[in-house]
């Protein structure tokens, strides 16, 4: 293995499909990073997760962030500023006012008395890897402007040396190493509509899609698994065999 880079940023999603929050470090295992994706906004009529990538409806979700703070339930924070807990009893009518429909908070696969179980439209990976050499390959054939990583959800965004092209498709079935940690790398990322949804600070753009079609096959990134327990920090080395 040869060192390839290092980790510039860590990501947490305390709810599904909102905006994230940025970290020193995530602690994750092999079922996944400690306080992510627990809890999911859901529409009370359909019983449905909010589906930004396939709902239009649901794309405000993005001008909303979720932090997870060190005791509590995920906080949320709103574009003016106005902050709700999950369980804030005026949550509700911000929901309803933000989107134009009523709006609920659910939780993945757990028993909490406070919120009803929805079930996820997916199955999360631990770890949603990608790399700076991605991001500049997909803007340079693309002809678009440097890209902006939020587009692409990652837990790990990678700093890479001296690298170029989507390295991250060579890494599928083999195992990197961050830090001192082996993460194995399951499969590729598969895009969908989310990464041209429109977020604060960046505008709606469908070329960022149509480039991952046309030219890696619809992946960017990679999924993959620790094999324990492990914490992740911002200036980690990686390691992988390319």
């Amino acid at each position: 293995m040869r060192k390839i880079g290092r980790v510039r940023e860590v990501w947490r999603y305390p709810v599904s499909s909102l905006g994230g929050e940025t970290l020193a470090s995530i602690t994750v295992s092999p079922e996944g990073i400690e306080g992510d994706r627990r809890f999911a906004l859901f529409d009370p009529e359909t019983g449905l997760a909010a589906a930004p990538e396939k709902e239009t409806r649901w794309r405000p979700a993005l001008f909303i962030t979720a932090s997870q703070p060190p005791s509590g339930l995920p906080v949320l924070r709103f574009a003016d500023g106005a902050e709700h807990a999950l369980d804030d009893g005026a949550l509700p009518d911000r929901l309803a006012e933000h989107f134009g429909f009523p709006v609920a908070v659910g939780i993945f696969g757990e028993e909490d008395m406070r919120f009803p179980v929805v079930s996820n439209r997916y199955k999360p990976a631990p770890l949603h890897l990608v790399t700076t050499a991605s991001l500049n390959a997909l803007a340079g054939i693309s002809g678009l402007a440097p890209l902006d990583a939020r587009r692409f959800r990652p837990s790990v965004l990678i700093e890479t040396e001296e690298v170029e092209g989507f390295i991250e498709n060579d890494w599928v079935d083999h195992v990197v190493k961050i830090a001192d940690a082996d993460i194995h790398v399951t499969e590729a990322s598969r895009r969908c509509g989310m990464t041209l949804v429109a977020q604060p600070g960046l505008s709606e753009e469908p070329d960022v899609l149509r480039g991952i079609m046309r030219h890696n096959k619809r992946n960017l990134g990679v999924y993959a698994t620790p094999t324990g327990p492990v914490t992740i920090s911002v200036g980690d080395p990686v390691y992988a065999d390319i």
